[in-house]
Parts: C-alpha cells; sequence; structure tokens
C-alpha cells in the first residue's frame, strides 16, 4: 500500500510541473525568426544613389503630391520692395551763389517762405539773397558813391554853364554846334549811371528762381538766415520723371531682369525700364535702378513701392513655388516622381533662382512630375 501511495504522489508532482512549464506568456520562436521580405518592402528606404524608395501606402500616409514640369513655363516673379526717387536730371539743387541774408520773395503780396510739396513754375522767384558786403569793402563803396555824387554837381554846373553860352550864341551867324556841351552831358550821364551801380551794389539783392517746373522737395533754409556760398537752400523734384530703387542679394540678378513692372494700390500698375544695378557702399548686396516712364500716378520721392520682376538666369529653371524643400544636410532640393514607388531629388543652388547645383546625371525632363506637397517629408528619410 505504502508503494502504491507513493507511486500515485510521484504522478500527481510530475503532472503538475508539467503544466507549469506549460503556461508561456510569448512564443520566443517568434522573436528569433528575421522579418519576412513583405514586411521590408513596406518600408521607405534611401538607396546608396540618395534616391528614396517610398512604398504606395507611406505616399498616402505622408500626403505627397505632384504637379508635371513644363520647361516652357514662364518662372514665377520675383517681387521686391522699392524706393521712388527722383531722376538725376529731374532733381534740382539751389544753393546760395555767395555770402547773405535770405529774405521772403513773396513777403510783399503775404505769400509764406516756400514749403515743401508747393509746386512751382520754372523761373519762380522761391527767394531773394541780400549779399553780405565785408565792412571795409562797404567803406570804399560808400566812399566812391561821395566821390561821385561831388563830380555829378561839378559835371552839372558844366551842363548848365555851357547850355547857356549856347542860347546866348544862338542868334549868331558863327554858331555851328557848341561840342563841348556835347562832351559835358555825356560825362554827367556817365557819372550818373556809375553812381547807380555803386548805390546799387550796397543794397543790391540777388533773385534765387527755380530752375525746373515741379515740387519743392526739401528747404533747408529759412526766411532771414545768414548762408554761406555753396549752402543748400531748395531742393526740386520733377514728380514726372521718377526713379526707383529696389535691393537685391542675389549676385548678377540683375543681368537676368527681362521685364519688370510697379504695383500701385489703386491701378493695375505701370512698366518700368531697367537701367542698371550698383553695389551697395554700406552693406552686402546690389541696388537696382528702374526708371518709371511719365504717368500721373500717385508717386512720390520717399515713397515704397512693390516692384514685380520677371528674370531669368542662365541655368534656371522654372520651378513650382511648393516643390522646393530642405534636405537631411542643409542644401535645397526638388523631388522627382520618377516611378510609382521611385523619387529622385535634384540639388538646387537656392529656390529663388533655379540653378542647378549639382547634376550628377538628374535631369529635369519634359512632363516630370515634381513633389509639391510633402517635398520636406521626403527630405527627412536618411
Amino acid at each position: 500500500m505504502k508503494y502504491i501511495a507513493a507511486l500515485a504522489l510521484g504522478v500527481l508532482i510530475a503532472g503538475s510541473c508539467q503544466a507549469h512549464e506549460g503556461m508561456v506568456d510569448r512564443d520566443e520562436s517568434v522573436d528569433t525568426m528575421p522579418p519576412s521580405a513583405t514586411a521590408l518592402a513596406d518600408r521607405p528606404r534611401r538607396l546608396a544613389s540618395g534616391e528614396l524608395n517610398l512604398p504606395k501606402a507611406a505616399q498616402r500616409l505622408l500626403g505627397i503630391r505632384t504637379e508635371i514640369w513644363s520647361a516652357t513655363t514662364a518662372p514665377a516673379p520675383i517681387s521686391l520692395l522699392a524706393e521712388v526717387q527722383a531722376q538725376p536730371a529731374a532733381a534740382v539743387t539751389i544753393a546760395a551763389p555767395e555770402p547773405g541774408q535770405l529774405e521772403n520773395a513773396n513777403e510783399h503780396i503775404g505769400g509764406a517762405w516756400p514749403l515743401p510739396g508747393q509746386t512751382v513754375r520754372a523761373g519762380d522767384v522761391l527767394a531773394w539773397l541780400r549779399p553780405l558786403i565785408p565792412q571795409r569793402d562797404a567803406a570804399r563803396r560808400h566812399a566812391q558813391v561821395a566821390d561821385l555824387d561831388q563830380k555829378l554837381v561839378i559835371a552839372n554846373l558844366n551842363v548848365g554853364r555851357l547850355g547857356m553860352q549856347g542860347a546866348v550864341n544862338a542868334d549868331s551867324k558863327e554858331a555851328t554846334g557848341n561840342i563841348y556841351l556835347s562832351e559835358a552831358i555825356a560825362t554827367r550821364d556817365a557819372l550818373v549811371h556809375q553812381r547807380e551801380l555803386m548805390a546799387q551794389s550796397l543794397q543790391d539783392r540777388v533773385p534765387l528762381r527755380a530752375l525746373v517746373s515741379g515740387t519743392v522737395l526739401a528747404v533747408p533754409a529759412r526766411s532771414g538766415d545768414v548762408v554761406a556760398s555753396g549752402q543748400t537752400l531748395f531742393q526740386l523734384v520733377d514728380p514726372s520723371r521718377l526713379r526707383l530703387a529696389a535691393i537685391s542679394f542675389s549676385p548678377g540678378f540683375g543681368n537676368g531682369v527681362r521685364s519688370a513692372r510697379v504695383r500701385f494700390d489703386s491701378a493695375a500698375g505701370a512698366e518700368l525700364r531697367y537701367r542698371g544695378e550698383e553695389p551697395l557702399a554700406d552693406a552686402v548686396g546690389w541696388r537696382l535702378w528702374f526708371d518709371l516712364p511719365v504717368t500721373s500716378a500717385p508717386l512720390s520721392p520717399g515713397q515704397l513701392v512693390e516692384v514685380q520682376i520677371q528674370a531669368a538666369a542662365d541655368g534656371a529653371v522654372s520651378l513650382p513655388a511648393d516643390a522646393c524643400a530642405v534636405d537631411a544636410d542643409g542644401g535645397t532640393v526638388v523631388w522627382i516622381h520618377r516611378a510609382p514607388e521611385r523619387f529622385v531629388p535634384l540639388r538646387l543652388k537656392s529656390c529663388t533662382s533655379g540653378m542647378i547645383a549639382e547634376q550628377g546625371g538628374v535631369q529635369l525632363a519634359q512632363g516630370d512630375r515634381l513633389v509639391t506637397h510633402g517635398a520636406g517629408l521626403l527630405s527627412q528619410y536618411r
């Protein structure tokens, strides 16, 4: 009996141990199996050539959208902010010809001193300049006036005396004309003219006239000011002859300008004439010059306007605005959808110029599809 009981107890213990060993949480054989080929095919893969293999399911998940590229498509215009300026030939600066004191030219009719924005016509007297004469020079001129006054007294006496002699001898048969009287009269008239010029030099005023018809741009001087020779008094501008100055930071951008147009707030705009570019003197960049044709547009020097430039540099391509993205290494890139699950990167120097940086056998062909939505997500795969 003891043997049978021990045998039964051993069977129960063995069964209990077997049941415990059979309770597992996971199948360890699953962790040791390599991934299937189907699972690998469903993952995005960056190839050694830089191309990206992206399955259809992943494309739908990322929301990839493409657009057909055409070589005949005109590049999108570039907008720059420009300042309105006067053309050099239409901007006139009136300076003091000599030292003097300014006087209001319209004070006698109740007019005010010219102000910026005032319209003037060529030939209008803007102000008077009363020259400043040194004290020694003024004393010399006063002495000359006094000397001329004394000579005029003597000249008038001679003219009167000779005139009386001519009246006495008028009935004489030998009277043939008094040449001394004519000489005395000529001398007196010359002295009168000299005295007038000398006296005028002591109190004369120089008129400062507008040289062009237009608008007063700036008035740095005021009535009553004592100014030096060459000091700027008025700045005038012809509002019908304006020039626009736009700033660009792309080297050689001006060489690719094909056309330009300025946009007004309440009008369609006007075509501009490109004149050239020059480097900035105090900063990095270039200033582009455009001439505005004669127009009635309400533009004034100092105003800021938007200029749309149609440009095409050598080697540039026309790209959709949303096609450019930043690659993993920080470069500019666009993605070409060459096959259902194959995307090829094309590196650019910049999105604004469309200049291809590295060819590497990648070329844009007519009808290629460019990724216009989700390009940045593609560039994140390494």
